[in-house]
């Protein structure tokens, strides 16, 4: 009698853990690597961009002061070279758009040290007009280039440097753009799957 006591409770015992087992939810793949609270964990490797994204913000800050030293200090032959030494329209904007890129540098290494999710937001829609407005001056700066290389036979030769310096200008201007928004897109990226996506998940999992 006690023996098939024992053997009752022994298997009591063995059939719970394997009852809890199967009630408890199941934990999902992207938790049992991307774990809350780490800073350099993720999931799918999107999360180890943090250094990528402190190298980008900390390039914008460099080279956008860079150049917006060489415009400040160089201001009247950069609009010589785009024919606007009057209205110093090139100058002027290609110093906003530059102050612009540097200051979203500086606000990038502040969101990426504090993590602050908000002000990543806040990051992203700076750099979306500065990414607009770098594609803009481009645009203007080849299209005014265009426009002067039609009268490109009549124009001398002194002239015709500076037509083609502003043509350059204006290229190198859109390849900035591109690498600008290579580096939104790494940013971007960076977000979601590190705030974004793991605040669904975290949500979904305390729904199941």
């Amino acid at each position: 009698m006690t023996k098939s006591g024992t053997e009752d409770f022994t298997k009591s015992s063995d059939r719970r853990p394997r009852s809890g087992s199967e009630i408890s939810p199941r934990v999902p793949l992207h938790f049992t690597v991307h774990k809350p609270g780490c800073h350099f964990e993720s999931c799918c490797g999107i999360c180890n961009l943090f250094p990528g994204v402190l190298l980008i913000a900390f390039c914008q800050v460099l080279v956008g002061s860079v150049l917006l030293t060489l415009i400040l200090t160089h201001g009247k032959q950069y609009d010589k070279i785009h024919n606007t030494p009057d209205s110093q329209i090139m100058s002027l904007g290609t110093g906003a758009m530059l102050s612009g890129v540097t200051g979203a540098g500086f606000l990038l290494i502040i969101v990426a040290l504090t993590e602050n999710c908000r002000a990543m937001l806040i990051y992203l829609l700076v750099a979306m007009f500065v990414l607009m407005g770098i594609v803009s001056l481009a645009v203007a700066k080849i299209g005014r280039s265009c426009i002067r290389f039609k009268d490109a036979s009549k124009i001398k030769d002194e002239q015709h440097r500076l037509v083609n310096l502003a043509c350059v200008s204006g290229l190198f201007t859109f390849f900035g753009a591109v690498l600008y928004f290579f580096s939104f897109v790494v940013v971007f990226s960076f977000y979601h799957f590190r705030y974004v996506r793991r605040a669904i998940l975290m949500h979904e999992a305390e729904c199941e």
